[in-house]
């Protein structure tokens, strides 16, 4: 004889007074504000400074970390202090990854 012929069942058990349990009659309340999503009054950044400075700022940027790590000091609290340098930090990213794509790419192919 199996192990569950053993078992004593619940008969009972009824499956859909359990499902009604779980279902509400209300209606789910979702937040409703509107979100605003334009980058550039989020990020206080003017979209024409945007493409121009970017090379500029990812340099900068990249020297900074560069300058803190060598310090042996965490430079996300420098990152994430300021929306612009997320951004530039994220481009970065993006670029490095890209790149790294590319090379892998072309090792892979020769």
């Amino acid at each position: 004889m199996s192990q569950l012929k053993k078992l004593e069942r619940d008969q009972s058990f009824a499956v859909d007074e359990f499902n009604q349990k779980f279902i509400s009659s209300e209606e789910p309340q979702y937040n409703n504000k509107k979100i605003d999503l334009e980058i550039s009054d989020s990020m206080d950044i003017e979209p024409s400074s945007q493409t121009e400075d970017l090379g500029i700022h990812m340099k900068n940027l990249f020297f900074k970390i560069l300058e803190i790590l060598a310090n042996g000091e965490n430079p996300i609290p420098y990152i994430m202090s300021n929306s612009r340098r997320q951004f530039v930090f994220a481009i970065m990213i993006i670029i490095i990854g890209g790149l790294m794509l590319f090379l892998s790419n072309l090792m892979i192919s020769s």
